[in-house]
C-alpha cells in the first residue's frame, strides 16, 4: 500500500512539478525517477513512502503531535466543521466556477480533511496542495488522502512559483500574506478562518476559569488591508457532543495547551453534551 501511495504522489508531483520551486535557491524543480524532487541547482527531497515531500529546509519542532491529528481526524468526521465546509465551497463555486480547472493550496492544512473535504464539495477538475510546516499533520494527511499534494513546508518560505493558485484557504491558522499574494494568480481569492470569541466557550470557562482569552488582534481589519472586494461572514451554532468526542475535541484545542492535569480532567468529567461553534470567514482577492 505504501509503494502504491508513494506511486501515486509521483504521478501528482510529475504532472504538477511547475507549480513549485526549490525552498533553497528558488530555482525551477523537476522529479527525477519517481523518487526524488530536485532543483537546478541540485538540491534534492526525497518523496516519502506514505507520499509526500519535504520542502522545509530545516527541521522544526512543533506543539502538533500524531495524537493531536488523530483526535482532530476524528472530531471532523463528526460532522463538526460541515457547515463552514459548505460555505466555503459554495463561495468558491459562486467566484470561480466558470474555471475548467481550479489549483487550491491549503496553508496551514493539517491531517488534510479541511481540504480534502471543500474538494469534494466542489467537485470537478481541482488540484489540491496541502501544506503544514508539522510533519504528523502531513504524514497523517498523505496516509488519509492519497491523491492530493501533501508538502511540509515553511509558511514564511513557500516552495512554489508565482502565480500559481486560484484559491489559497487559511483556515485556524496563522497568515502570511506577503506570500499569499506572491502565490495567487490575477483574480485569485484567500478564504481565511477565524475563530470567534464565543468558539469552544464552555471549554474556555473551564480552562480559563472566567479569564479573557487572548484574541488576534482585529483579524478582520488586517485581512481588508490586504485584498479586495472583502466579504465577511460570520457561522456560529451548537454542535452536539458524545463523551468519546468530548475527549477527541479537548485533545486537539490548543487550549488545552499548557493546561494542568486538573483542569483536563475537569473538562473530561464534565459531562458536556454541546459546544459552540463561532467563526468568522473572509473572502477577498488579490489586490492587484
Amino acid at each position: 500500500m505504501a509503494v502504491l501511495k508513494k506511486m501515486i504522489a509521483a504521478e501528482l508531483l510529475e504532472a504538477n512539478e511547475g507549480l513549485f520551486r526549490c525552498p533553497i535557491c528558488i530555482a525551477d524543480m523537476t522529479l527525477r525517477d519517481k523518487a526524488q524532487f530536485v532543483c537546478q541547482a541540485g538540491h534534492s527531497f526525497d518523496l516519502a513512502k506514505q507520499g509526500y515531500v519535504n520542502l522545509a529546509p530545516q527541521a522544526h519542532a512543533t506543539k502538533y503531535d500524531k495524537e493531536l491529528f488523530t483526535a482532530r481526524s476524528h472530531v471532523m468526521a463528526s460532522g463538526f466543521f460541515d457547515s463552514v465546509v459548505d460555505f466555503i465551497a459554495k463561495a468558491i463555486q459562486e467566484r470561480l466556477g466558470d474555471k475548467n480547472k481550479l489549483t487550491i493550496l491549503d496553508a496551514g492544512c493539517g491531517e488534510g480533511t479541511h481540504l480534502m473535504n471543500v474538494l469534494g464539495a466542489l467537485g470537478g477538475e481541482r488540484v489540491g496542495v496541502g501544506i503544514d510546516l508539522a510533519k504528523e499533520g502531513i504524514v497523517a494527511a498523505a496516509k488519509a488522502y492519497p491523491g492530493t499534494i501533501w508538502t511540509v513546508a515553511d509558511l514564511a518560505n513557500c516552495p512554489f512559483r508565482d502565480a500559481g493558485f486560484d484559491v489559497i484557504l487559511n483556515i485556524l491558522s496563522p497568515a502570511n500574506y506577503a506570500e499569499f499574494t506572491r502565490l495567487l494568480r490575477s483574480g485569485g481569492w484567500i478564504v481565511k478562518v477565524v475563530p470567534e470569541k464565543q468558539y469552544l466557550q464552555e471549554l474556555r470557562e473551564i480552562f480559563y476559569a472566567g479569564k479573557e482569552a487572548k484574541e488576534e488582534t482585529d483579524p478582520v481589519g488586517r485581512f481588508s488591508e490586504q485584498v479586495s472586494d472583502v466579504h465577511v461572514e460570520h457561522i456560529t451554532y451548537p454542535f452536539e457532543l458524545d463523551r468519546g468526542l468530548l475527549a477527541s475535541l479537548i485533545r486537539m484545542t490548543p487550549l488545552t495547551w499548557g493546561a494542568d492535569e486538573e483542569k483536563v480532567a475537569e473538562a473530561l468529567q464534565s459531562g458536556l453534551s454541546s459546544i459552540t461553534i463561532d467563526y468568522k470567514v473572509l473572502i477577498g482577492q488579490r489586490a492587484e
